[in-house]
């Protein structure tokens, strides 16, 4: 269960990056931060969903 919380957050943090992107000027670091965060947490809902497939 805690990988659909990762997978829906991590999401929402992607596509709020690009919506404040696409309204405000963001600088680099920020944009690649949100960015960032949310494919990491995209990438960890995976890996925990096939980790629990497995088990």
């Amino acid at each position: 269960m805690k990988f659909k919380a990762f997978f829906i957050i991590g999401i929402l943090t992607v596509s709020i990056s690009q919506i404040l992107t696409h309204y405000f000027q963001l600088n680099d670091f920020t944009n690649g931060l949100l960015i960032g965060t949310g494919l990491g947490l995209l990438l960890l809902a995976l890996l925990q969903k096939n980790k629990t497939a497995k088990s």
